[in-house]
Parts: C-alpha cells; sequence; structure tokens
C-alpha cells in the first residue's frame, strides 16, 4: 500500500462504496455481532443504522456505546481474486441522535442508500445508531495492514 494519505483514502473509500457491515456491540460478558445495512456521512467521519429499541444491539449500546464495525468487498472479489480482499475495521462510539431533523436528514440518507428496506426506518420501535469513527484498521490482502491514530 502506498503512503498513509492514501491509505486513508482507500478506507473512505471501502466505506462509501458499501452498505454492508458488522456491528459489533458489548454490553454484557459476550460480544454481539449483527449484519446491518448503513450509510455514512461524505466525510466517512459518521456511520448510521437503524435499530428496533428492543434489539439486543440497541441496549449494548445504551449500555456502553464503544462498538467496533468490520467492512469488506468481498462480495465483488470473494471467487476469482481472494488474495485481494480489503477488510476495514472500524472502531467507534455512538453518539445519540437528538433533533428531529437530524433523525430525518440519517433516515433519508440510509432509505436513499438501501431502498429495499426503507420501509422498516419509519416506525416509532427504531433508533437510529450513529457511530463517530475513531480509528481504522483495514487489511489489504492477506498480508498488508494499515492502521490509523485516532481520527480528528
Amino acid at each position: 500500500m502506498a503512503n498513509e494519505k492514501e491509505k486513508t483514502a482507500t478506507c473512505l473509500e471501502l466505506i462509501r462504496s458499501n452498505n454492508i457491515l458488522v456491528l459489533s456491540t458489548l454490553g454484557g460478558p459476550e460480544p454481539h455481532s449483527s449484519l446491518m445495512t448503513y450509510a455514512s456521512s461524505e466525510d466517512g467521519s459518521e456511520i448510521y443504522m437503524v435499530s428496533r429499541k428492543n434489539s439486543k444491539k440497541w441496549i449494548n449500546i445504551e449500555r456502553n456505546p464503544s462498538v467496533s464495525l468490520l467492512i469488506d468487498d468481498r462480495d465483488v472479489k470473494l471467487e476469482k481474486r481472494s488474495g485481494e480482499i480489503k477488510a476495514l475495521t472500524i472502531s467507534g462510539e455512538h453518539i445519540p441522535v437528538t433533533s428531529h431533523r437530524e433523525r430525518a436528514d440519517i433516515i433519508k440518507l440510509i432509505s436513499d442508500k438501501n431502498p429495499h428496506i426503507a420501509p422498516l426506518f419509519s416506525g416509532p420501535e427504531c433508533e437510529i445508531i450513529r457511530i463517530k469513527t475513531n480509528y481504522f484498521q483495514l487489511l489489504d490482502g492477506p498480508e498488508k495492514f494499515f492502521s490509523t491514530e485516532r481520527l480528528a
């Protein structure tokens, strides 16, 4: 991989070009992982998901806002180019969405990126999960590794 600026750009491109990730939370002694659809802010500093208020992931996030996310590009490389798969691990923290306007904007962003499940996002039983990205760790193929310091 190239210099740090290019590596960070690769991380941001993985965030922007995908819409499926694994969310890992910890609310008790055992971690919990969920496959989630998502959208992100333009600059990749925030990741947005929707969850039901009674789900284990939401309960865990309320107890412990620190999370880990995994985004990869294996769906386009799995068959013939598995040695080129990129996997991005993101450490982040849930920041509650407090304004109705901000909630509506985020719901629209998620719905636009994931129209096939948009009807599920509108009920009062749903909450926005907003993750502020803190660190990136990128694995590029089986041997190339990159990790950032705390992001601004």
